[in-house]
Order: C-alpha cells, then sequence, then structure tokens
C-alpha cells in the first residue's frame, strides 16, 4: 500500500474484530500513523450477533450497528454483490473442490471482498488464505 493511499478505506472482517472483543488484541492496520476510514459490513455484523453468547455481547454489536449506521458507514451487499458471489462460490468449488460446508462458510467472505470492492475499500482480515483465493475471480484489495 502506498503512502498516497492515506486515508484509505477499510472494510474489516469479523477475524480482525473478534481477537480485539476477546482479548483486546489490536489489528496492525490500526498501529499505522494513518489511520483507515473504517466501514461495517452488514455480513460481519451479522456473524458478530451470531456468535453473540451474552447480553454483553449482544449489547456491543448492537453499539456497532448503530454507530456505522449513525455514521453512514453500514455496508449491505446489493444485487450486484450477490450475484458475482454465486459466480464466484461456483468457480472457487470447480477449482478446488470444496465440500458443501465450506462453501457455505465462504459465501461470507465473498460478500465481504464484492462489498469492499463497490466502495472502493481494502479488506483488513487474519484470513488471508480465503481472501487470496477468492481475489483469483474478484479484483479487490487485501490487507492482512
Amino acid at each position: 500500500m502506498s503512502t498516497e493511499e492515506y486515508p484509505f478505506k477499510a472494510l474489516c472482517d469479523t477475524s480482525v474484530y473478534i481477537p480485539f472483543i476477546n482479548k483486546g488484541i489490536i489489528h496492525p492496520v490500526f498501529a499505522e500513523s494513518a489511520r483507515p476510514v473504517l466501514y461495517m459490513s452488514m455480513v460481519v455484523l451479522a456473524e458478530l450477533y451470531a456468535g453473540s453468547h451474552d447480553a454483553n455481547s449482544i449489547k456491543l454489536a448492537d453499539r456497532l450497528y448503530n454507530t456505522f449506521l449513525g455514521v453512514g458507514r453500514l455496508i449491505v451487499p446489493n444485487e450486484e454483490d450477490w450475484g458475482k458471489t454465486g459466480m464466484v462460490m461456483a468457480k472457487l468449488g470447480q477449482k478446488y473442490g470444496f465440500e458443501a460446508k465450506y462453501i457455505s462458510k465462504i459465501q461470507n467472505d465473498v460478500l465481504i471482498a464484492c462489498s469492499a470492492r463497490r466502495i472502493g475499500a481494502f479488506v483488513v482480515t487474519q484470513n488471508k488464505i480465503d481472501f487470496q483465493r477468492i481475489k483469483e475471480f474478484i479484483d479487490f484489495r487485501i490487507y492482512g
């Protein structure tokens, strides 16, 4: 990433939020001098809600939702994102022979990649392997 891209848009996947929520571990992208402009994917928020097993976790997800909604940076996959996701999942399955369980898991990552591409954001992730595979079929930027 070159310095002329600062400030840059960032769409973090769930793998960035979980270590922060559970242990306070901050992704390196947030340690840089130029901070990204954060966007929240509704896909990631749904995963965070799904993993909320107590009232405090649900309240935290609510706060994230309300904050990103309030500043106009909550990103919801549109019909083009969904269509592209289906095509990419078919290609991933053909190339890598994924099991049905894995295909359903990677669907969310493909939706995140499609949404990031649409808004011109980097995907910030700890899950670089899956996103590199997705990148074979979608032109988007990864920071991970």
